[in-house]
């Protein structure tokens, strides 16, 4: 039997909860309470490797990091805004419309 979690959050009897501790509810999955600190560190640490990976990748102006943006200096996304700053004016007319 382990000693808790590499994270160093969970005890060992919550290592050993059935299914990690998730449980199917009449609400759909729940986390028992005792592993949701575990999830928590595990998100936080995911995320920040995936930040430091993209660290360097550019920046769209809406926020979002791609790998290569257009001729425009914007990421793939097709919304509005996004058209506009494109040169579609034909999307903050489609806009005015519907306004």
């Amino acid at each position: 039997m382990s000693d808790g979690c590499r994270l160093g959050c969970c005890t060992p009897e919550v290592t050993t909860l059935p299914e990690g501790g998730w449980k199917s509810t009449e609400k759909g999955w729940a986390i028992d309470e005792r592993r949701a600190e575990h999830l928590r560190r595990e998100w936080a640490a995911t995320s920040a490797r995936i930040d430091k990976a993209q660290s360097d990748y550019p920046k769209c102006p809406c926020g979002q990091r791609v790998t290569a943006l257009d001729k425009h200096g914007l990421c793939s996304k097709a919304d509005v805004e996004h058209r506009r700053r494109r040169g579609d004016f034909s999307a903050s007319k489609a806009k005015a419309r519907t306004s």
